[in-house]
């Protein structure tokens, strides 16, 4: 017999009907789905104590949606602030930031009080404030008083304060020579962390300064071992250069180098290694190990840009000598944004020649980018314009190079044109490998980097000139009183005079010839003596007797029978004999310089072009009171 159970009902709503309720739906008339993914629900999981630990519980925020209820004491205020219960009204207390600071002070007072150097640095100080005021002639004795304080331990901790520093340094720089060594041998043990302190290193740069050479010595042989180091720290690497650059004799400069080889020469030396290919002349296999060891300590000094250093640059030159040609370019790639910093002594200049050289393209056009902004500076540096006429010499793409350095060199062309350096880039544009500007050996160095290029020597220079012949010619024409300035100048601008042609030529002449026949043309002397209280204040003397303006007017003057054969009408001397004016060759006829130029002037051109001028020479030369040797050649030369 089957018991029938109760049947169940449908829920039923709010009004007692027994209809379903309303399933939510979204926007898109989609029903919402369940939560893990399935009708049913998760199993739960409880631990022994009965607790739910389960990861998808989530306990319902019974506060939502329910008022905040006030809690006694203090509550924010629309402004932050927190108001008092008992006085709503009440102000936050103001702090009273000098009586603030002045516990602080005493606080800190009290905590140096504490120390066993304190009376011993106030006292320091007192003498310090006394030595730093004194006379020379009392400061001997104040920084005998003062190492009287401080000497032994003392005297080492007190070196790399703060506070303290500054009256050592002071110490060392005012005591007797004795003294100043009694000092120095004292501190030499902890040279090398001196040398890396914020604030002590001031010592070590004193040290230097002020010492004597066995004293030098002796501290350059304490960064033994620790060379490597103190090369890639920002506040060492430029005391190790200064130390290996001037103070380092021979032995100890290629000792440093060592170290750079390998941990092997950090603790021994080997007097037999002077360069890196020694290591392994004995031992080839070794090759391999010791330059990655270079290299891993050069990549370490490069990583924090500190390759400013002639002892870096001196290993680079070395390394990149003896590295092999698939190792080469990962250094050149690594080095090719430092080459400013690399220039800026002979052995780095020549590394930085070399890692063009052996540059990609892509590379070569990165190192070019980075030396565009510094390019003014290079070219009038020592060191730093032989690589960029090594650039200039090796590149292919001469419309690159336009752009790149031409215009740049061109924009700045007279600050260049005044400097030593400078002027010998400006030569190489026009006159390239020219056996009187430029030393055989030099030449032939600069030529080694051709073999890096494909394009023909000879092509490759007349592009580069085709392209500054115009801009230099106006450069002179717009400026002829640069160009003549002074002797130095005027051999330059000899040397580009020769070389332009047709109209640059004749508008860089007759602007020349222009400025030599007023009247004021004047130029300054200045004659430098060894000794600089001798030297001799500029002087002010007509352009035509200078001595240097006298060798370069004969340089232009003597190029004018060459130009002679080609246009008897297109040479300077012709030029000048249609400007000049009869008061300009009285004014000349009265100096034997002048005479000269003008006997030069008739000897290289032909009579046709210079019949004023032998017209005007003649009229004046027979009324000089007094004759010279230059005059009677002239009146000689006249007469025939």
């Amino acid at each position: 017999m089957m018991v029938k159970g109760k049947k169940r009902s449908a829920p039923s709503t709010e009004n007692g009907s027994s209809e379903p309720k309303a399933v939510k739906v979204d926007k898109k008339g989609d029903k919402p789905k369940p939560f893990n993914g399935s009708s049913e629900p998760k199993a739960v999981k409880f631990d022994k104590k009965g607790d739910n630990k389960s990861k998808s519980f989530k306990p319902k925020n019974v506060f939502k949606g329910k008022p905040i209820k006030p809690i006694a004491g203090k509550l924010p205020n629309a402004k932050g602030e927190r108001k008092s219960k008992e006085d709503p009204e009440a102000k936050p207390e103001k702090t009273d930031w000098n009586k603030f600071k002045q516990e602080k002070k005493e606080l800190r007072l009290k905590r140096k009080q504490t120390k066993d150097s304190y009376d011993v640095t106030v006292e320091a100080k007192r003498i310090y404030e006394k030595l730093k005021n004194k006379k020379s002639g009392d400061r001997t004795s104040l920084a005998a008083q003062l190492y009287e304080h401080v000497r032994g331990d003392m005297l080492k901790k007190i070196v790399m304060a703060h506070d303290t520093a500054r009256v050592v340094q002071c110490m060392i720089k005012c005591a007797s020579p004795a003294l100043r060594v009694t000092i120095s041998e004292e501190l030499l043990p902890q040279v090398v962390e001196m040398t890396v302190s914020k604030y002590a290193h001031f010592c070590v740069v004193t040290m230097f300064k002020y010492g004597s050479t066995e004293i030098k010595t002796k501290m350059v042989d304490c960064f033994m071992g620790n060379i490597v180091r103190l090369a890639c720290h920002n506040i060492s690497s430029k005391i190790l250069d200064d130390a290996y650059l001037n103070h380092a004799n021979p032995k100890q400069k290629m000792y440093m180098r060592q170290e750079f080889y390998g941990d092997l020469y950090k603790k021994s030396k080997d007097d037999s290694v002077k360069q890196l290919s020694d290591t392994y002349k004995e031992t080839t296999h070794m090759k391999a190990a010791i330059l990655g060891s270079v290299k891993s300590n050069l990549d370490h000094v490069a990583n924090k840009n500190l390759v400013d250093s002639s002892l870096v640059h001196a290993v680079i030159l070395e390394y990149l000598k003896e590295c092999e040609e698939d190792k080469i370019e990962e250094t050149v790639t690594m080095y090719s944004s430092l080459i400013p910093l690399m220039v800026t002594t002979k052995e780095g200049s020549q590394a930085a020649v070399l890692c063009f050289w052996h540059s990609t393209p892509k590379n070569r056009r990165a190192i070019i980018k980075t030396i565009k902004e510094h390019l003014v500076k290079i070219c009038t540096h020592e060191h730093g314009h032989v690589f960029v006429i090594a650039v200039v010499n090796a590149l292919d793409d001469t419309k690159a190079t336009k752009k790149a350095l031409f215009d740049p060199i061109l924009a700045e062309l007279q600050t260049i044109a005044a400097n030593q350096w400078g002027r010998r880039v400006i030569e190489w544009f026009v006159s390239p490998g020219d056996t009187k500007s430029f030393h055989p050996h030099f030449t032939t160095y600069i030529e080694e980097g051709l073999k890096y290029g494909k394009k023909d020597k000879e092509v490759r220079r007349k592009e580069i000139f085709e392209q500054i012949e115009e801009p230099i010619a106006k450069a002179i024409a717009d400026a002829p009183e640069f160009w003549f300035a002074d002797g130095h100048i005027g051999l330059v601008t000899a040397n580009l005079l020769n070389k332009l042609t047709s109209t640059n030529f004749t508008n860089a002449a007759q602007s020349l010839a222009n400025l030599m026949c007023t009247p004021d043309w004047t130029t300054t002397v200045t004659e430098n003596s060894k000794e600089p209280k001798a030297a001799k204040a500029p002087e002010t003397v007509e352009g035509i007797i200078d001595a240097g303006l006298h060798v370069a007017l004969k340089k232009i003057i003597k190029h004018d029978s060459e130009r002679t054969k080609e246009n008897p009408e297109e040479t300077f001397g012709a030029i000048l004999s249609k400007t000049i004016s009869d008061d300009i060759v009285k004014q000349w006829l009265e100096h034997n310089r002048g005479c000269f130029v003008l006997l030069n002037v008739i000897e290289n051109n032909a009579k046709e072009s210079t019949t004023q001028l032998r017209e005007l020479i003649e009229e004046n030369i027979k009324n000089l009171k007094t004759q010279t040797a230059g005059s009677k050649l002239l009146l000689k030369k006249i007469k025939d």
